[in-house]
């Protein structure tokens, strides 16, 4: 086969799937057993910790908690903190935590992430599209949320996502510290830049038992596509798709939502949610783990839907 006759067959094959751009993706996962999967995870977490984060995984510095305010919720079963944390040597990162105010023993805990133009106070609050943050304290959790819509990049050598994802998993340390929280019972969730941010602590931190990216599942050729730029790094698109971060989370378990209302441009639609989807099955297969990957594709739009997510998150939790 000539070269243009080659290029015109690896074009059709992967147009199709909505990956065209990405077919010579250095780090596409391909791996045939669980020992060659999980080599390639960790080489994989070393190359996004190097892209995202200034070249390397940061050391990171003490947490130095700081409570700025204590509340009640309003339906008056847990308590409401707002607080800071330590996330670098010169860098702090502004949380809600949502708690009970009698714990029983040791407890499940979530990382709640908020989209774009969101705060971590709606999703302890419940407000605006953010009304899983309650829901998953009434269920029995710890909730934690940072703020991670900030747009200004503060650390030149790294990227935005990187600075919004390490202040998310350092909310995962503080949760360690919590006596009520059991270190072993931690999951993620969050929609829109929350699903993305979910995606990237989810495949980072193999502490996160359980995810749930909602209205994120798609590919960086969409992503070009009417999207806010702030998800792009340099080096991104020449080593992974976003089906490559997700194997990442294999074979934890791991929720994909997306709604049946999505449109492109500026959407994230089923029709490339749904090939991305079983690029993420293949890593899963591997691991003799399918189940634990979920596609929920729900009648609604760009929203946190839940039903697939809530008996999967307690199985995980329990």
């Amino acid at each position: 086969m000539n070269r243009n006759l080659t290029l015109t067959f690896i074009w059709l094959t992967t147009a199709t799937s909505g990956i065209a751009a990405e077919t010579n993706r250095t780090q596409r996962f391909t791996a045939a057993t669980p020992h060659d999967a999980i080599q390639w995870q960790a080489r994989a977490r070393e190359k996004l910790f190097a892209l995202m984060m200034g070249g390397a995984k940061p050391t990171p510095p003490p947490l130095d908690a700081k409570v700025l305010q204590r509340s009640d919720a309003t339906n008056g079963g847990y308590g409401l903190e707002e607080l800071t944390l330590q996330s670098l040597p010169d860098r702090r990162v502004h949380a809600w935590l949502a708690a009970p105010k009698n714990p029983k023993g040791k407890m499940g805990a979530v990382l709640a992430l908020h989209g774009h133009g969101g705060s971590g106070s709606q999703i302890v609050r419940g407000e605006s599209l953010y009304w899983y943050g309650p829901k998953f304290a009434e269920l029995g959790y710890v909730v934690i949320s940072p703020d991670i819509g900030q747009h200004t990049l503060q650390h030149t050598n790294w990227s935005l996502m990187g600075e919004r994802t390490w202040d998310a998993l350092r909310c995962i340390d503080y949760l360690e510290t919590r006596p009520e929280v059991d270190p072993q019972r931690i999951a993620v969730a969050g929609l829109s830049l929350g699903g993305e941010t979910t995606m990237y602590v989810a495949a980072l931190d193999t502490r996160i038992k359980a995810a749930c990216s909602s209205g994120w599942l798609t590919t960086i050729a969409n992503m070009k596509k009417g999207h806010c730029p702030c998800w792009n790094f340099p080096g991104l698109e020449e080593h992974f798709d976003f089906a490559d971060i997700f194997a990442c989370v294999a074979p934890r378990p791991l929720v994909l939502e997306i709604g049946e209302k999505e449109r492109a441009p500026g959407g994230f639609p089923v029709s490339i949610a749904r090939p991305a989807f079983a690029e993420i099955q293949a890593a899963y297969r591997v691991f003799g783990a399918e189940p634990n990957a979920m596609l929920d594709v729900h009648p609604g739009g760009h929203v946190f839907h839940g039903e697939q997510f809530w008996p999967l998150l307690q199985a995980a939790l329990r």
